[in-house]
């Protein structure tokens, strides 16, 4: 394949689709055949082949040739089957967060902002969102920074862009009738279901790729390196890159957003619920954290464990409770 391959760093939309034509065309006179099952990587060339009805939504949205080339020509970025089923489908797997408010994470969230204090006093007053509330956060999201995903983001959303592609919507089709408690009556409704599901997580992949493009000018990671969730949030804060664009912070002033380092991510958190409405009521707070994940239960588990981890200076504890917050 090497005698064609050409070069696409540069080049007018119509240049680009000039190029994908002709790719397409020495691919099937070659005998060469991707299948959206079997491939997992290759070098560019097999990529801008494979990823063409990703690409070509890329061009029409604006989006530059070298930002194109560049996650193509990364061997990070590849594509991954599951990534394409699983932010269709995920749907039916409800999440349980009530984990996440039981006496271990008490303890860690309240260890969390005593280890934190300033930083966390700083961004309360700078965006009037309790330090309990965005530590909570920090530690459903990631364990305050303990987990915070393998997945190469840019493969993430390339994968999830291809899910409308008719042999991913038959794959998704079958996931869903094979291990949903359904019966044949209700398959014309979910296959609706996934179809709409797949139209709606291309547009969103889409988007999340055209942000990565501008995360390039203040992330201080290569955006081909990022990793994170299988949905592509990453960091502490677990932020998307859309998210990133509009909501990190600079919180240590060192020039840098970014949301692996605490101080970034602690600011970050604050300034995303206050820019979402956090006030003084009830309704607007969880609006606001509604916002960050659209999930009632996560909601309550952010609200719940804020409550319970409140602050206590450890200096007012007796010291038996004060050496056991320190060593949990």
């Amino acid at each position: 394949m090497g005698k064609y391959s050409i070069n696409i760093v540069r080049g007018t939309y119509k240049e680009w689709l000039a190029k994908l034509v002709i790719l397409g065309f020495l691919f099937i006179n070659s005998g060469v055949s991707i299948s959206c099952v079997s491939y997992l990587g290759g070098d560019a060339l097999e990529k801008e082949v494979f990823f063409r009805p990703v690409i070509e939504r890329l061009l029409n949205r604006g989006t530059s040739p070298d930002f194109i080339y560049t996650i193509l020509n990364s061997p990070d970025v590849k594509f991954n089957e599951k990534f394409a089923k699983i932010n269709v489908t995920g749907y039916l797997n409800k999440a349980d967060y009530s984990q996440f408010y039981n006496q271990l994470s008490i303890e860690k969230t309240r260890k969390f902002i005593i280890s934190h204090l300033a930083i966390l006093n700083r961004a309360e007053d700078k965006y009037n969102v309790p330090k309990e509330v965005i530590a909570s956060i920090l530690w459903i999201e990631t364990r305050h920074g303990g987990f915070l995903g393998s997945s190469n983001i840019a493969g993430v959303f390339l994968s999830t862009a291809m899910c409308n592609e008719p042999e991913f919507l038959k794959l998704n089709k079958d996931a869903i009738r094979a291990n949903a408690d359904i019966s044949p009556d209700d398959y014309p409704k979910m296959d609706s279901t996934v179809e709409a599901r797949s139209r709606k997580k291309v547009n969103w992949a889409i988007e999340q790729l055209i942000a990565l493009e501008k995360m390039q000018k203040t992330s201080p990671k290569s955006i081909t390196e990022i990793r994170g969730s299988w949905a592509g949030a990453f960091g502490m804060s677990q932020f998307l890159p859309s998210s990133y664009v509009r909501w990190a912070v600079d919180g240590n002033n060192d020039g840098k957003k970014d949301l692996f380092d605490v101080e970034d991510a602690v600011f970050s958190v604050g300034n995303y619920l206050k820019s979402n409405g956090w006030g003084n009521s009830e309704e607007s707070r969880r609006k606001a954290v509604f916002h960050y994940n659209n999930s009632n239960d996560y909601v309550t588990a952010v609200l719940t464990l804020a409550e319970k981890s409140r602050y206590i200076p450890l200096e007012t504890l007796p010291l038996h409770e004060q050496m056991e917050l320190l060593n949990n």
